[in-house]
């Protein structure tokens, strides 16, 4: 199956084609998500997230440019968000923890 019917296959809610497209770029996001996240697990999260943010907005994609590119511009955007909520977590977390020895 080519990219382009596994994409459409994707947007039609075929449970095989999306995890298809799942097992094809899986390991190259894993990847990507790793360069962000400092634990395996965290880059997993990520790549989880990312993957349900792909398929929710997939009907978006116009098959111009490159689907991979695509994909990995949701996967640094996700590591980019969880990376956020992460930092300022652990401000709140050095606030409460500075209050609490006073």
């Amino acid at each position: 199956m080519d990219e382009k019917q596994l994409i459409e296959g994707c947007i039609r809610n075929d449970r095989l084609c999306q995890e298809a497209l799942f097992k094809r770029y899986a390991g190259k996001m894993k990847a990507v998500c790793m360069r962000y996240m400092r634990q395996s697990d965290e880059a997993e999260d990520v790549l989880q997230e990312g993957f349900i943010k792909l398929f929710k907005s997939l009907h978006q994609y116009t098959f111009q440019g490159s689907f991979e590119g695509w994909i990995r511009r949701i996967m640094v955007n996700t590591a980019l968000t969880k990376m956020n909520k992460m930092s300022f977590k652990l401000e709140v977390d050095l606030i409460e923890n500075y209050h609490d020895t006073f």
